[in-house]
Parts: C-alpha cells; sequence; structure tokens
C-alpha cells in the first residue's frame, strides 16, 4: 500500500470516528469526558494520515 492511500485511508477512518463520538454523547451511552477522547481519537487519526500523505513537488 503507498503512502498516498495509506494516508488517505487514515484520514477516512479518523472522518468517521468523529461523528461517532458526538452521536455516542447524544445518545447517553457514554459521558461528556468519554465522548471528547473518542473525537480526539478520531483528530489524532485524521492527523496521522495527514502527515504520512506525501506533498506534491
Amino acid at each position: 500500500m503507498s503512502r498516498y492511500a495509506l494516508g488517505r485511508t487514515l484520514q477516512l477512518i479518523g472522518l468517521l470516528i468523529l461523528p461517532f463520538g458526538i452521536a455516542s454523547e447524544l445518545s447517553n451511552a457514554v459521558g461528556l469526558g468519554k465522548s471528547m477522547l473518542i473525537s480526539a481519537g478520531g483528530c489524532l487519526v485524521f492527523y496521522i494520515g495527514y502527515i504520512l500523505q506525501p506533498r506534491p513537488s
């Protein structure tokens, strides 16, 4: 798998984690703190994918 595909895949996964964290808090499945941790994890996964994706020259 190329770095570009890996970076884009991680960005997509990060974008899918964010609404899951928000929805779990809205449905009272988890508390606000745990929802924030899930959302922060999604941001971290997205950022790692952004860093791995090669820049155009």
